[in-house]
């Protein structure tokens, strides 16, 4: 199928692995297993070098040098390109090679070929993106099933969704690296994840998912870029509450999907499996074929990411100056005049209320109380500074939780 797609043969050499002795259920693999990646690398017949194992180092040493030696190269490793896609790609285009990264983002799904050729004459304003699988399948699990956060993830892991170290995925790490990817494409912006501002959803609780099916909402650990024109850009990782009727909302499990807007296209929604060896393997294999295409119509990097001079020096927005509504829950002592202190110092900090809600803390120490409050507006700045003053007070029993109330466009 792939010969008479592509129009010729495309043959493994070799295969680089730790244990050449594993059996791996397919005795032709033995023929082109090694441990020894100069093999590959010194191969005369090599056109193309694929990587996929993970990491930095030595992954960013093993592509440039195949770059270096004429090769083309194909990765999933979204670290890598977040870390050193400038350099890689400035060096692709020194030696006239590509580099195609499809199964780098969201497995499957083919977001970088939209972004790089489907909506290459358009001009994208903002990427919404539920973007890692793991944080996706536990957020779910909390609010399909009613579990708390720790029997969730001990359900993914259980399934081989989320890694016994999960802290890449659940810090929002692992959203901040694709979504620089997709933002630097986009928006012709280098982005690096020290650039964003990025929290995770170790800290969320069942209340809090309770609060969002109550009151409309889906929460979700969302990626968020936006650019208007030619000001800053804006972009960040984080849970945010998003109204019900959003396709996003809808994205369960470890699903993924990615929520463009564009002048000319408008919306348009891409939705698939984000993880998993078919999902991803399909997209390695599809860039594997695009380059073979361009090594024979004698061509090179069509539509790299953006470097070089090629790369705008755009700066990243403060999250601080981000204006929209916020949920925030206050764990407080059940006395008189709590409510009042609250409002108070949200009213001061220019924080206007637009829903309450207080309960008794069935859970907690005696005589605790819980309040959600849903804000109409507000600059973060402002929000931070209120919460900051609250958490002070000696009636607060617990730091206070916010979250974002994002409206993806529909």
């Amino acid at each position: 199928m792939i010969e008479e797609r592509l129009g010729a043969r495309v043959r493994v050499r070799h295969a680089v692995v730790r244990d050449a002795m594993r059996d791996r259920g397919e005795p032709e693999a033995a023929k082109v297993l090694t441990t020894d990646a100069a093999r590959a690398l010194d191969d005369p017949e090599v056109s193309v070098v694929v990587e996929l194992i993970g990491g930095v180092t030595a992954a960013r040493d093993l592509v440039l040098e195949a770059i270096a030696r004429g090769k083309h190269v194909v990765t999933a490793n979204k670290a890598l390109l977040s870390a050193y896609g400038e350099e890689v790609f400035a060096a692709a285009r020194a030696h006239g090679v590509d580099v195609y990264f499809e199964g780098a983002v969201c497995g499957g799904i083919p977001i970088i070929r939209t972004i790089r050729e489907a909506l290459a004459a358009d001009r994208i304003r903002s990427i919404h993106g539920i973007v890692n699988g793991t944080t996706n399948f536990i957020l779910s699990a909390m609010s399909d099933e009613r579990q708390d956060y720790a029997r969730a993830l001990e359900k993914a892991q259980s399934l081989g969704i989320a890694e016994a170290e999960p802290t890449l995925d659940v810090s929002g790490m692992d959203a901040a690296q694709k979504l620089c990817l997709l933002a630097s494409l986009a928006f012709r912006a280098r982005l690096v994840p020290a650039q964003l501002h990025v929290e995770g959803i170790t800290g969320i609780d069942p209340i809090d998912v309770e609060a969002a099916r109550e009151f409309g909402y889906a929460l979700k650990l969302l990626a968020v870029a936006r650019r208007d024109g030619d000001d800053a850009i804006e972009a960040r990782v984080g849970p945010a509450f998003i109204p019900r009727k959003a396709p996003l909302a809808e994205v369960r499990g470890a699903f993924n999907a990615v929520l463009l807007e564009s002048a000319a296209l408008g919306p348009s929604l891409l939705f698939g499996q984000g993880a998993g060896a078919l999902p991803t393997g399909s997209a390695v294999v599809a860039d594997i074929l695009d380059v073979c295409r361009n090594v024979l119509a004698g061509i090179s990097g069509r539509i790299p990411l953006p470097s070089g001079p090629n790369l705008l020096g755009v700066p990243v927005r403060p999250h601080t100056d981000r204006v929209g509504a916020y949920y925030l829950r206050f764990t407080v002592q059940d006395e008189p005049g709590v409510l009042g202190r609250i409002a108070t110092v949200l009213g001061e900090q220019r924080v206007s209320i637009a829903s309450l809600v207080q309960r008794a803390e069935p859970r907690g120490a005696e005589g605790s109380a819980t309040i959600q409050i849903f804000t109409h507006d507000a600059r973060e700045g402002d929000v931070r500074a209120a919460v900051a003053r609250i958490d002070a007070l000696a009636s607060t029993l617990a730091p206070t939780k916010v979250i974002r109330i994002e409206h993806p466009v529909t």
